[in-house]
């Protein structure tokens, strides 16, 4: 996949990816990723907004506006891609879906009577936007797409990682569970055996307070995680 930068030069997607490892990468994908496709957060899509010209055979106004809105928008930092292929609208649709640009812009011969593009979020949600005020607009929606992933990150992760407080509580292997635990490698063996899970490592924030280490019982403020390991 590729678009072209401000400088009308063209660019692989995974050029823009700025120096983000495989790893992290693939953490993003499998994060935000949904039943349709990737979906890319507005600050690191190689493509953030996708403008597609609706029956510009009828008024050639339409790519005058579309190339004038993706004019303006590369301007003010944003990365844009014109899909005027002389494809089926729904087959573009899915393309860009699924390759999980946060927002597609479409313009034809109506909106342009009414001034607006509509716009369409990778999130869901489509309404028409204006286009004399359309870097604002714009910036409001992927904000908006920006506010909705993390919303979705964070409700994955109170349901996905959760406190175990004792070696008595019951495991469930689908979750990764925080623990309190500062013990030596011997210990670690011990809560490995016990819970059938993997110590996957240290938090990156330490317990504001001391928590009792779940095998030792020693008052630590080491924060580390388990989980099932494929």
């Amino acid at each position: 996949m590729t678009y072209e930068d401000a400088g009308g030069i063209k660019k692989n997607c995974h050029q823009t990816t700025y120096g983000m490892s495989e790893r992290l990468l693939g953490a993003v994908v499998g994060t935000h990723g949904d039943d349709n496709g990737l979906i890319f957060p507005p600050k690191i899509a190689p493509i953030q907004v996708v403008i597609m010209p609706v029956a510009a055979h009828k008024n050639e106004d339409v790519m005058n506006t579309v190339n004038m809105v993706s004019e303006t928008l590369r301007n003010h930092g944003l990365r844009t891609h014109i899909d005027a292929r002389k494809i089926r609208p729904g087959q573009k649709f899915y393309d860009w879906e699924i390759k999980g640009v946060p927002l597609r812009l479409e313009i034809g011969p109506r909106d342009i009577e009414n001034g607006t593009a509509f716009a369409a979020r990778r999130t869901g949600g489509k309404s028409p936007i204006s286009i004399s005020d359309i870097v604002s607009e714009v910036n409001n929606e992927l904000s908006e797409i920006a506010a909705e992933l993390s919303d979705r990150c964070n409700n994955t992760y109170s349901k996905m990682v959760q406190k175990l407080n004792s070696m008595d509580d019951q495991i469930d292997d689908s979750i990764v569970y925080e623990i309190a635990f500062d013990g030596s490698d011997s210990d670690a063996e011990i809560l490995e055996k016990n819970t059938g899970l993997t110590i996957l490592g240290d938090d990156i924030l330490p317990y504001d307070e001391p928590q009792k280490c779940i095998i030792t019982g020693k008052m630590t403020t080491r924060k580390q995680h388990i989980g099932k390991m494929y």
